[in-house]
């Protein structure tokens, strides 16, 4: 009995731990995509800083009239934020069993979501508003109405297309869509190198959570 009990114990901190890694990767991929995308935005403003200081020192003031932007700082923002994210990644391997393993996990996503959260406010304050519904309940709304399994980047294009102006990504949308998949409201289907997923008939929509707020808001 014994020897039955701890194997049961065993495959359950097993499948807890596949979960929590799980979760964690699709937790590094989404901040990835974000720092991409504010990379992105980071580009495009220094380019159009460079224009309008040359336009600036053809109207006869050299200078441009405002100081320049602070590019070690940002850089330096960036390398700090990366480390961040792979420090979690460390600590979310379990290297010891029982109490300690279950306690290493809570503070990996403890950590994981401070990080997210701090990711997210930074994004929202340069894109200035909440401009609707979050990402997770666009997909699912959209899987609900598909009578046929669709990728991760049928789901970006469907979404652009009916919200111009928000940032959807492929990148995006696949961790988003992995998040549906995790907490049961919907169904990933892989054939061949292909994945695609379906929502699940019987699924309700989960609390939303702060996290999902501000990627609502970034997004």
């Amino acid at each position: 009995m014994a020897v039955q009990e701890n194997t049961t114990l065993k495959a359950a901190y097993a499948d807890k731990v596949a979960a929590d890694l799980a979760e964690n990767t699709a937790g590094q991929d989404r901040i990835r995509a974000e720092i991409e995308t504010l990379q992105a935005q980071l580009t495009t403003l220094e380019t159009d800083h460079t224009l309008l200081k040359s336009v600036s020192a053809a109207l006869g003031d050299p200078t441009g009239g405002v100081p320049a932007p602070r590019r070690a700082a940002r850089k330096t923002a960036a390398v700090a934020k990366k480390a961040a994210a792979e420090k979690t990644a460390d600590a979310a391997a379990p290297k010891k069993a029982g109490a300690k393993k279950e306690a290493a996990k809570k503070t990996t996503t403890v950590a994981a979501k401070k990080t997210a959260a701090t990711t997210d406010k930074a994004k929202a304050a340069n894109t200035g508003a909440d401009k609707g519904p979050a990402l997770t309940e666009l997909i699912h709304a959209h899987l609900s109405s598909q009578s046929e399994p669709v990728t991760a980047r049928e789901i970006a294009k469907a979404l652009a297309d009916a919200n111009p102006g928000r940032n959807v990504n492929d990148n995006l949308v696949r961790t988003t869509s992995e998040r549906l998949v995790a907490r049961g409201r919907a169904d990933r289907i892989k054939q061949g190198s292909t994945v695609y997923y379906t929502a699940k008939a019987d699924a309700a929509p989960a609390a939303s959570e702060p996290a999902e707020k501000a990627t609502a808001a970034a997004s």
